[in-house]
């Protein structure tokens, strides 16, 4: 399809979103700062919507199990989604929003005239405010090198029957920072009565305990969504032999 008129801009606060569909596909209008994206709102690790997941700098959380996904290139940024989702197209058009059923290259990008004027005019000379997009962008640089260093630890964790780490087996469904030094992580076994499962669990959170960062961790079990062969990493099935 071309490009189809989906909102306009001023519908769309910065930070906001708006449910639109795309050649019959869900997708979800993202604003932030003077920037637009399309990508498709689906989850490629459960299938569930993201559209109520929280914004972290240009990346959107999946509300369930914590993947991420870039917003300009619908690349899967951390455990348990290991493939991306679509981004389309997005075109600004006399302050009209149009958008595509083609692969975005770029997000779209309009003139913010919308912002409110703060504060009174003054001689003295200030030092300039960190702009949203850069502050967001460095929130979520330290949240990916958080999540690195969690999944760089549990990697150390192998599953005794099948030798693989738990990470590339696609056990770990999602890694929380809290606060105070607390992370809490959600996983998973290969089936609910894994009889390493115990030594599984206490392995885990002794890695991350290890870690200068971390404090005390927290392993909940879930089999929901079940675990299935294909939440593997390649690097997993080669290992295993599973083409």
């Amino acid at each position: 399809m071309g490009f189809e008129r989906v909102a306009s801009v001023t519908e769309l606060p910065d930070g906001g979103r708006l449910s639109i569909e795309v050649d019959e596909t869900p997708a979800l209008l993202i604003r932030l700062g003077e920037f637009f994206y399309a990508i498709e709102d689906l989850c490629t690790h459960d299938g569930q919507p993201l559209t109520d997941g929280p914004l972290v700098g240009q990346e959107i959380k999946c509300p369930r199990h914590g993947a991420r996904f870039d917003l300009s290139t619908g690349k899967a940024m951390c455990m348990p989604a290991t493939r991306g989702v679509r981004t389309f197209a997005v075109e600004i058009r006399d302050s009209e929003i149009f958008v595509s059923d083609e692969p975005a290259k770029a997000p779209a990008k309009a003139a913010v005239t919308d912002q409110p004027v703060t504060g009174e005019t003054t001689n003295e000379t200030s030092a300039p405010a960190a702009a949203p997009e850069e502050t967001a962008a460095q929130t979520a640089l330290a949240e990916a090198a958080a999540q690195d260093e969690y999944l760089t630890a549990l990697r150390e964790v192998i599953d005794p029957e099948l030798m693989v780490n738990i990470v590339d087996l696609g056990l770990i469904y999602g890694v929380t920072a809290l606060d105070g030094g607390q992370v809490e992580v959600e996983m998973t076994l290969t089936s609910p009565a894994c009889p390493a499962g115990p030594q599984i669990v206490h392995q885990a959170r002794m890695a991350l305990e290890r870690l200068e960062s971390v404090e005390t961790a927290t392993i909940k079990l879930t089999m929901s969504p079940p675990w299935t062969p294909d939440r593997m990493t390649d690097e997993a099935r080669d290992h295993l032999g599973i083409f």
